[in-house]
């Protein structure tokens, strides 16, 4: 027996549109008090925020940090004109040890929500022989509020410490389940199973030098899931788990590897078969360490009282994710804000315009994943560690044809080089109805 319940036709929803770049970054962002965006970011000051114009009615509020010869840049997209879309990337760029310049990039691909039912903490999929726990995405529309905080500088310690961040607020999302046999979904494609309400998704970054390493400690705070009705028959969150899927990518004029858990051996999701546990992810340049994931932290449930939980890392397989994730009618598509961040990359990053970002090579999908979840809030703090010269800055942009190598990851943030993950909201067809199968 089928049953359709039908939606509104004032609550015409958007896809999500999400866009990485390869850049260092950390920034808040404000849309509530409209400012005149500028045309492009000021990169020889120390440290700055504020609005530079992106798309026709969206505007980038961007943080950039320029110490010791590295770079991080943030950029969180908003609109003055319509409820702002939820977007944000985070990056870093320098040069390692070996002398490349290094350029790595992470972004949130999707928000998944499945039922661990083997109990070992992960979603675990395997498109290849038909399996998946996997239930929902969360497809995030927009945000009604946009609230940024500017970087500032304090020292602590004697170490100085740049923090920033931006906050969404209250935002009109889509739960689309799995169907098999529908094109992307539900990635892109599949059927609505309730609206929700997302209470809010705040970014927060805290980016400091030591020595020869950057720290850039991120923090996410999701607010309460609450769904929306109408529902179809037997949607709910209740004892469900949450998972943040990210893809990380990396530019760098050697070759690179990234290993897991201090192995020798190469990772590459692209091609390895199985998806597997991991508490540190490494991305090495020839005979130099150059970004490190520590994977290896408790996450916040917010419940009253708050309880302190494991998070559960997963380095994914290609196969962990259906042939055609990202590919259907209203998929995350993956712009890339070229006019401005594209020809930026020479000014952020020492690299070439040019530079493919195509998010299908990503040699690092991971998820952080929260076992105990069912819609309550989450508080979580991952840290990301990179390694580079001092003082050591190119001046000159790399000769045409130069070796690249481009490494995408998912939720976690910049590596060697720079990190960007940009999300976009994009109008999408209403949709009419939800459907739902009752057994």
């Amino acid at each position: 027996m089928t049953t359709q319940v039908d939606l509104p036709a004032s609550k015409s929803l958007s896809a999500i549109v999400i866009t990485v770049m390869l850049l260092t970054v950390v920034v808040p962002g404000l849309m509530h008090a409209p400012l005149l965006a500028q045309s492009s970011v000021n990169f020889s000051t120390e440290y700055s925020s504020g609005d530079v114009q992106v798309l026709p009615y969206s505007q980038a509020w961007y943080t950039w940090i320029n110490i010791n010869g590295t770079h991080t840049i943030f950029l969180a997209l908003h609109s003055t004109e319509y409820p702002s879309p939820v977007s944000a990337f985070v990056g870093e760029s320098y040069n390692t040890s070996s002398g490349s310049r290094v350029f790595v990039a992470n972004a949130i691909m999707a928000i998944e929500v499945y039922n661990d039912t083997d109990g070992n903490g992960i979603l675990d999929a395997n498109y290849a022989t038909a399996q998946t726990e996997l239930l929902y995405t969360i497809v995030m529309n927009a945000s009604q509020t946009f609230q940024p905080t500017p970087v500032s500088k304090a020292s602590v310690n004697g170490v100085s410490h740049f923090r920033w961040g931006v906050t969404y607020g209250s935002i009109q999302a889509i739960l689309v389940k799995y169907s098999a046999g529908i094109v992307g979904s539900p990635y892109g494609g599949g059927l609505p199973a309730s609206y929700a309400n997302i209470d809010h998704f705040t970014f927060s970054y805290d980016y400091s030098v030591v020595g020869n390493a950057t720290f850039l400690k991120t923090s996410y705070e999701i607010g309460n899931v609450t769904l929306v009705p109408p529902t179809s028959p037997n949607v709910t969150l209740k004892s469900l788990s949450l998972s943040l899927l990210h893809f990380t990518f990396a530019v760098s004029s050697e070759g690179y590897a990234v290993r897991l858990n201090g192995s020798s051996t190469d990772f590459d999701s692209q091609t390895s078969q199985t998806s597997s546990g991991i508490n540190v992810a490494q991305v090495i340049v020839p005979n130099s360490l150059a970004y490190e994931f520590r994977f290896n932290d408790n996450y916040t449930l917010l419940t009253n009282p708050p309880v302190s939980l494991r998070a559960v890392y997963e380095a994914a397989a290609a196969n962990s994710l259906p042939s055609s994730a990202f590919q259907g009618q209203g998929a995350l598509d993956l712009i890339r804000v070229q006019d401005y961040v594209r020809a930026a990359l020479p000014s952020i990053a020492g690299l070439p315009s040019s530079s493919d970002l195509n998010y299908t090579t990503s040699k690092l999908i991971y998820r952080i994943s929260y076992p105990t979840w069912g819609g309550v809030g989450i508080k979580h703090d991952p840290t990301y560690v990179g390694y580079y010269v001092p003082n050591l800055i190119l001046t000159s942009l790399p000769v045409p044809g130069f070796p690249m190598i481009i490494v995408y990851l998912a939720v976690a943030v910049a590596v060697v080089a720079t990190i960007t993950a940009v999300f976009v909201v994009k109008r999408t067809r209403e949709i009419p109805n939800i459907a739902s199968s009752r057994g």
